[in-house]
């Protein structure tokens, strides 16, 4: 079953689509509760200038795949199982 699931376009897509959902929703949420607002300027002078964009990047991406991945098979498996 497993094999089914991670080879078929559809559970990609909608890996795709969850973790850029959670990558926006955790970054906005991340962002108000550090900086008690939207504050742009202490944002970019913090994670741009100080040059830990990269780090900053590859932490939501990584984090972003990795619950698109389980939600993803979670919610494939469930679809699955219902057409039984």
């Amino acid at each position: 079953m497993i094999k089914i699931i991670l080879t078929s376009k559809r559970y990609w897509i909608t890996v795709l689509f969850l973790g850029l959902g959670f990558c926006i929703l955790i970054s906005v949420v991340e962002h108000i509760m550090q900086y008690k607002g939207i504050n742009v300027a202490a944002f970019m002078t913090e994670k741009i200038a100080e040059g830990r964009w990269m780090r900053y990047l590859a932490s939501r991406i990584v984090g972003g795949m990795i619950y698109g991945g389980i939600m993803g098979y979670y919610m494939e498996l469930r679809k699955r199982k219902a057409k039984r």
